[in-house]
């Protein structure tokens, strides 16, 4: 088993789901190793670096340079299970946040909500607590995005003063404005609402006292004592995703990855029946249908995205997986 940040599996159903007009959902999922019965399983938990990754995958199959931000926009807080109940029974808008600070680990360990008061003006701060996560910047507007979309449940239209991310501005920042209402600051040490802090007092419209605190008693039972544990064959394989590209995916690399010898790494795979070479052959065969058929990656690119040395591997392993090369099956 390893110590990994995860989250509950039906948390990627928004992103299937919103990326499916532009292509096939199935191939979508099964770049990193899901599929429909998995999504819809409550007590699955999964690596949230998967989330991530599925939703740069996401991103690239649909062409939308602000994947993240449109998911958000459109996010059904019912769907958040346990947490989304003790968020939309809260009697005000900090009531809400509060609740969100307090009972997210049910929902994933990957990372915190901070409520920090500074005179007129409060933060709400997302933190990620791993730095061993892909490119997180679908991942992190796809959250802040969901925040607004509490304006819905508001008995006042409200917007904040600001909004801060950590990372790089995008060439087209125009649906920032658009969602958020607010200047947009990159760059940022944390990524942030800045709200006036008389907004914490505002009502919701979904204010249900008596549920409320039904839903805190449950929510207070099902928190985490620790981190979740997956098994280790996951972990690895979840890393080999991420690094397929980059190149840097070999045993020692995941061994070091993983803070482990590579031989008590072999060990560990081999106690839950699987081997390094076939997770790799797993993680590989898992992402070649949607390069082809959901991506404009031509079938050369594909190889070297898998890390492939020679397309010539990559196409008679291809032949071998599906019974058909990849220009052929492409075609049909």
């Amino acid at each position: 088993m390893s110590s990994v940040p995860t989250v509950v599996a039906v948390s990627v159903a928004k992103i299937a789901r919103f990326a499916a007009p532009a292509g096939n959902s199935d191939r979508l999922l099964r770049t990193v190793g899901l599929d429909r019965d998995a999504v819809g399983d409550p007590a699955l938990r999964i690596p949230y670096a998967d989330m991530m990754l599925l939703s740069e995958h996401a991103a690239r199959m649909t062409r939308d340079a602000a994947f993240g931000l449109h998911v958000g926009e459109r996010a059904d807080h019912r769907e958040y299970g346990l947490v989304g109940r003790t968020l939309l029974t809260s009697s005000t808008l900090g009531e809400a946040l509060r609740s969100l600070e307090r009972y997210l680990p049910i929902w994933t360990d990957v990372g915190a909500f901070k409520l920090e008061a500074n005179g007129a003006t409060v933060q709400f701060q997302w933190h990620y607590s791993s730095g061993a996560l892909p490119e997180c910047r679908h991942d992190c507007e796809m959250s802040m995005a969901t925040l607004i979309g509490l304006n819905r449940f508001s008995t006042k239209s409200w917007r904040p003063r600001e909004v801060w991310f950590q990372h790089a501005r995008p060439a087209d920042a125009t649906e920032y404005t658009r969602i958020f209402r607010a200047p947009v600051r990159f760059r940022m040490p944390v990524n942030a609402l800045l709200l006036d802090a008389r907004l914490l007092e505002l009502p919701l419209k979904t204010a249900r006292p008596e549920l409320h605190r039904r839903a805190m008693e449950q929510a207070e039972r099902l928190l985490p004592n620790g981190p979740e544990q997956v098994p280790l064959a996951q972990s690895v394989l979840t890393f080999i995703r991420q690094s397929l590209q980059s190149g840097e995916f070999g045993l020692g690399a995941a061994a070091r990855h993983l803070s482990v010898s590579r031989r008590s790494l072999q060990r560990k795979l081999q106690q839950e029946a699987c081997s390094y070479r076939e997770l790799v052959q797993q993680a590989r065969q898992d992402l070649s249908q949607y390069l082809l058929l959901e991506s404009p990656t031509t079938a050369t690119a594909a190889a070297y995205a898998l890390g492939y040395s020679e397309p010539s591997v990559f196409q008679r392993a291809f032949h071998r997986w599906y019974g058909k090369p990849p220009g052929e099956y492409r075609k049909g």
